[in-house]
């Protein structure tokens, strides 16, 4: 039952590069080869293929954007910030050693941020393969690529500066409970710069 939380999340990214990839595939097949009559009529197996490719889509975006340098993820600023730190996979490692129920409440956290993180990508992902199909099948129009490359930026910089704070208080977090654990006790965690 814990891990219904972990595969609802995965569906939702999975769903988001299913949508960039539909987009990518309508730029460039269109979109007169789908037979609308044949949707309707297989909506219930096509909905739960679906979802089967969206759980499988989420977890291989997922693991592809956590296998990307963590300068990328959270920005170089904040590497520089954490640099005399443990890695977060020995913090991580360290808190569950000490303590297994803390450990849970901050993978909550971390499943949390992967939806963050995630999505961050796939809305860029999202908008960039619109403006593709909007110069591809609809045509250049000026008002409509101002307006989508208006809408892309707020919703990509809607995502990015979330999923980047996101970051970095994953980061205290973990910090603050690999030192609150391991430390005596009278020494305060020290505070990176944010």
């Amino acid at each position: 039952m814990k891990d219904i939380p972990i595969i609802f999340e995965l569906v939702i990214v999975g769903f988001e590069v299913l949508a960039w990839i539909f987009l990518l595939v309508l730029a460039l097949f269109g979109y007169q080869w789908i037979d609308l009559d044949f949707v309707t009529q297989w909506a219930t197996q096509l909905s739960f293929g679906l979802l089967g490719l969206a759980y499988m889509f989420g977890l291989i975006f997922d693991k592809a954007v956590s296998s990307l340098p963590f300068g990328w993820i959270v920005g170089h600023g904040a590497v520089a910030e954490t640099a005399d730190l443990p890695s977060p996979l020995l913090m991580r490692m360290q808190v569950l050693a000490k303590n297994p129920d803390i450990y849970a409440e901050l993978q909550k956290r971390i499943n949390q941020h992967r939806l963050v993180r995630s999505t961050v990508f796939n809305f860029a992902l999202i908008s960039l393969s619109a403006l593709l199909f909007v110069f591809t099948r609809i045509g250049f129009n000026l008002r409509l690529f101002v307006l989508l490359v208006f809408l892309s930026t707020i919703f990509v910089s809607l995502t990015f500066f979330p999923g980047r704070q996101s970051a970095r208080t994953l980061m205290l977090e973990l910090q603050y409970a690999s030192e609150a654990l391991g430390g005596s006790g009278n020494d305060r965690p020290k505070t990176p710069m944010v």
